[in-house]
């Protein structure tokens, strides 16, 4: 799986960007799980985690969940559901969890969620952002 991430970072200037300091922790059929620390150029002008930013999250994370199944193919993204429930700020570091619902032999359905820890904090997660991914993958 490490592998497969690195080939999408480096074949996708907008992934490079944004999940150059990205960290895989957990893969499992249907699960990955991933840190990544909130820098200063992930943030929007309010100084908090920008939504861009989640939403890329859940489309790159979609992909990963699929390919841990053992489909061949990564899928095309159908749609993308993002609700923000929270923030996060410089320093934090957000854990990315993507589960897979179902994948079919067209649709695939993953659920996402993105909590937020305090740098040095007590280790207290919270959601930020939840989202959905359907992507064709027949």
């Amino acid at each position: 799986m490490q592998e497969l991430h690195r080939e999408i970072i480096s074949s996708s200037p907008i992934y490079s960007f944004i999940l150059q300091d990205l960290k895989i922790r957990s893969v499992a059929s249907g699960l990955v799980v991933a840190h990544l620390p909130l820098t200063a150029n992930l943030l929007n002008g309010k100084q908090i985690l920008h939504g861009s930013v989640s939403a890329t999250i859940i489309d790159w994370i979609g992909g990963l969940v699929i390919a841990s199944t053992g489909a061949q193919k990564r899928g095309a993204s159908v749609d993308i559901h993002v609700t923000y429930s929270g923030s996060a700020k410089e320093g934090d570091l957000l854990i990315i969890e993507g589960k897979s619902r179902k994948v079919g032999r067209n649709l695939a359905f993953i659920g996402v969620e993105i909590r937020a820890q305090k740098a040095g904090g007590d280790g207290e997660e919270r959601i930020v952002v939840t989202g959905s991914h359907t992507k064709y993958v027949g």
